[in-house]
């Protein structure tokens, strides 16, 4: 059982407040020094939006984020909803980000009533179980911030409250694949929303920077300019937020100054949870 205060603090990074009408706040931690994290806008955007729905029985589909320019780390930015369609399906929303009244970052969320029909999904990959692997360190490389930086007082989070397993994968010029065992490690409540919220989350802090892997990682690549253009997931089936998910993603192509990674996030059992896709920026600076 993990303490009640990581749990409220980690429930804090994935929520937003309400202000008024379709309104609502939220402030991010940084993912680079002074950058807000994009997983976290993508996560409370999607919370914000299926605020503005009653229909309980409405679960999300999709969130696609086009980030136009950094959000403020540390600040709060405003998250406004408009109502595009409301059906008896589908809802769809746009958030509009915003802080000091500039647009920073634009997300289209889908969200729909679950449907029976075929079913069918690519295999998750077999790989050893998380128990036998090394959590990872640090969700920071070095590179970013040095291992005596104080985290805290640059108003990072505790790296104990999200638990990575990494599985040594093929790294090769035409592409890449690490799979990632991944859960958060405070006892959340099980609740669609908040797992697919949580997917969001996790799925930034290992997708973007796969791309790198075939020029030498992070540390061989600190002359790219590098940042988050796009960020979408698609939901499959509600995301558990108490156990393991294994995320399997590859980069299957660069060029032009820009970089693609996707994946698919299992659960334990092999069940594909969502797909998720990144454009990256990564060029010289």
């Amino acid at each position: 059982m993990s303490d009640p205060s990581a749990t409220r603090e980690f429930l804090d990074r994935l929520a937003v407040d309400h202000v008024n009408g379709d309104t609502f706040s939220g402030t991010c931690h940084p993912a680079w020094p002074g950058r807000a994290f994009g997983g976290q806008v993508l996560a409370k955007a999607l919370r914000a939006a299926a605020r503005t729905t009653l229909d309980d029985a409405m679960q999300p589909v999709s969130v696609h984020a086009y980030f136009h320019a950094p959000v403020a780390a540390g600040q709060a930015a405003q998250f406004e909803v408009d109502r595009v369609r409301d059906g008896r399906t589908f809802a769809t929303r746009r958030v509009s980000v915003t802080q000091d009244g500039r647009l920073l970052v634009t997300v289209m969320v889908l969200l729909g009533r679950p449907g029976e029909g075929p079913d069918h999904q690519k295999e998750a990959p077999v790989v050893p179980s998380p128990d036998v692997l090394t959590a990872e360190d640090r969700l920071i490389p070095e590179v970013i911030l040095p291992a005596d930086t104080d985290f805290e007082a640059l108003g990072y989070p505790s790296d104990g409250q999200v638990d990575l397993r990494v599985i040594d994968g093929d790294i090769s010029a035409a592409g890449t694949r690490r799979p990632t065992w991944m859960r958060a490690k405070v006892d959340l409540p099980e609740d669609p929303m908040i797992g697919a919220a949580l997917l969001c989350y996790l799925s930034d802090i290992t997708l973007g920077t796969t791309a790198l892997e075939p020029h030498g990682g992070r540390e061989a690549t600190t002359d790219m300019q590098l940042g988050a253009l796009e960020l979408s997931l698609w939901f499959i089936r509600p995301a558990p937020t108490r156990d393991w998910m294994l995320f399997d993603f590859s980069s299957p192509a660069a060029g032009a100054g820009r970089a693609l990674a996707d994946g698919v996030i299992y659960d334990a059992a092999g069940e594909a949870l969502a797909v998720a896709v990144q454009t990256s920026l990564m060029r010289r600076a």
